[in-house]
C-alpha cells in the first residue's frame, strides 16, 4: 500500500517446477480414442502483479501483468511429437490489461459513470504435442461502457472489441481437423439490471 491507501500494488516471482504434465493424445497405433498421458515434465518462471490507483479527481486506474518465461525440459513419450526447449501452451510470454473508470454523482441519489479497458497478450501455442501445435497471434482488445447505477439498478451502454479484432483463443485439431475458436467480435448492447 502506497501514498496514504491511494495506490496499493501487489506483485509475485515464481518459479514452478512441473513433473509429469499431462496431455491428451490421439494415437491410432494404440487405440481409436484420445487419451490423457504423461507427457513431458517443464520449468515455468515468471512476474505478476496488480496495481489500483485513486486519483484525487476521482479517475480509478487499475491494471495487471504477467510475464512468463515456460520452456519442456524432458520428454516423457517414445515418440518425437513433444519437443524439449519449446513453449509450455498457452503460456504468452508476456498478458496485461489496465484500465480507467470514472465516477460522479448525479440527481436522486443516481451515480454516473463510464470504463475503458485496454488488454493485450502476446503470442502462444495451441498445445505441446507438435502435430497439433499452432502458433496463435498477439492481439489487443478494447472494451468501453458507460451507465448510471443506484441501489435500486444499472443501466449501461457497452462496446466490446472495439477494434473487432479476431484474436483465436483456442486452435485444435480433432481427429485431424483443425478447429479454430475466436473472441466475440465487435459487440455493441445495452444492459439493464434490477436489485432486489
Amino acid at each position: 500500500m502506497l501514498q496514504d491507501g491511494q495506490l496499493r500494488f501487489n506483485g509475485s516471482l515464481f518459479f514452478v517446477d512441473v513433473s509429469g504434465l499431462q496431455s491428451t493424445i490421439f494415437d491410432p497405433s494404440i487405440v481409436n480414442l484420445f487419451f490423457s498421458d504423461n507427457a513431458a515434465d517443464a520449468e515455468i518462471k515468471g512476474v505478476e502483479g496488480d496495481f489500483i490507483y485513486y486519483t484525487e479527481t476521482g479517475l480509478i486506474l487499475s491494471g495487471a501483468f504477467s510475464l512468463l518465461d515456460t520452456e519442456i525440459t524432458k520428454s516423457l513419450i517414445p515418440t518425437g511429437d513433444i519437443i524439449v526447449g519449446q513453449e509450455l501452451a498457452f503460456a504468452p510470454g508476456f498478458q496485461g490489461n489496465i484500465s480507467a473508470r470514472k465516477e460522479w454523482d448525479l440527481e436522486a441519489g443516481n451515480t454516473g459513470y463510464w470504463q475503458a479497458q485496454f488488454t493485450m497478450s502476446d503470442k502462444s501455442y495451441s498445445d505441446i504435442m507438435a502435430p497439433n501445435r499452432a502458433e496463435q497471434d498477439s492481439y489487443n482488445l478494447l472494451n468501453l461502457r458507460a451507465g448510471i447505477t443506484n441501489d435500486d439498478w444499472f443501466a449501461e451502454v457497452y462496446v466490446d472489441n472495439a477494434t473487432d479484432e479476431r484474436a483465436e483463443i483456442s486452435n485444435t485439431f480433432v481427429f485431424d481437423r483443425q478447429r479454430v475458436a475466436i473472441i466475440r467480435p465487435l459487440t455493441v448492447g445495452l444492459r439493464y439490471k434490477l436489485k432486489f
